[in-house]
């Protein structure tokens, strides 16, 4: 498995900008019959990216590294035709629908929010007035060192929106990498000499793939969204993880993340005119798993009616 850490650390710049390493809560808004499914099972998903989001969203990072390579005229040519060739190829099956499986590595993402009671987000999971939805508040701390324990051995961090921070994080890595191949390149071309610019490839494609899940189009600044996300090695032995589900005709891989009821720090209802009865039912089903210590905080957002 690829230490992306490891790969983060040399760009420190960059990690910070995703996570500062302060602690804070993490929300998870849902519906409440997945609310129900995730108490009672104490489980949540890890979602295969590639299916859950649209082509847009997938290719939006892989179109702003290929063209960003193209205005950076002094990164080394045999170097940078190969990444510009790969995600070209990249972006070019996911919208022919090409796909052919053929990468070493999946990623599976949980995304959170970092704000607990978001009217965009709510939008996404209510149904009129009587119909509203919940987010579960976790530990990010907690959490992560939770899910390092259990072998979920993960990237994280804020989703970035700003188009000038991503080519800024762009540039850092296209440098870094740059400098380590023309340092091998200028050495005597000797095989050990090959391998190292071999492997500046291979890690430069690595580091790329994973910054790109970070990576949004501004309009979805609103969501504020946290993701974390776990690399599976690609094989069919990897299948034995995986379960699927079927959501708008798709059938999505998932890894399943039995969490610590420690971890949970709250449960947050969405805007609703019955909230009083919203709250108390909401109390009875925390009991019932044995949540019933946990904060439950009600929306703040006036329903216009």
């Amino acid at each position: 498995m690829i230490d992306y850490d490891g790969l983060l650390k040399k760009i420190p710049k960059v990690k910070k900008i995703l996570d500062d390493g302060s602690n804070s809560n993490l929300y998870h808004y849902t519906k409440p019959e997945k609310l129900l499914s995730i108490l009672e099972s104490g489980t949540i998903r890890f979602s295969n990216a590639l299916y859950l989001n649209d082509k847009e969203e997938v290719t939006y990072s892989y179109r702003l590294i290929v063209n960003l390579i193209a205005e950076m005229p002094n990164l080394n040519s045999e170097l940078f035709s190969k990444i510009k060739e790969y995600f070209y190829k990249k972006y070019k099956n996911i919208i022919d629908g090409n796909d052919n499986f053929t990468n070493k590595y999946e990623y599976y993402t949980i995304s959170f929010s970092t704000d607990n009671d978001n009217l965009t987000l709510w939008n996404n999971y209510s149904k009129g007035q009587t119909y509203t939805g919940y987010n579960i508040g976790f530990c990010k701390k907690d959490l992560i060192a939770d899910m390092e324990r259990q072998g979920f051995h993960s990237v994280y961090g804020n989703i970035i929106y700003n188009n000038e921070i991503q080519t800024t994080i762009l540039k850092l890595i296209f440098e870094k990498w740059n400098k380590q191949y023309e340092k091998y390149a200028k050495s005597k071309n000797s095989s050990k000499n090959l391998e190292k610019r071999q492997d500046t490839i291979f890690e430069l494609i690595d580091i790329l793939s994973i910054i790109s899940l970070f990576f949004k189009n501004p309009h979805f600044k609103d969501e504020k969204e946290y993701r974390i996300i776990f690399i599976s090695n690609f094989s069919p032995s990897s299948y034995k993880q995986t379960k699927i589900f079927e959501k708008n005709g798709l059938f999505i891989p998932y890894i399943e993340y039995k969490f610590l009821k420690r971890t949970v720090s709250s449960i947050n209802i969405g805007p609703t005119l019955d909230e009083n009865i919203f709250y108390t039912s909401t109390c009875r089903l925390l009991a019932n798993f044995g949540y019933e210590k946990k904060t439950i905080n009600r929306s703040k957002i006036p329903l216009r009616y």
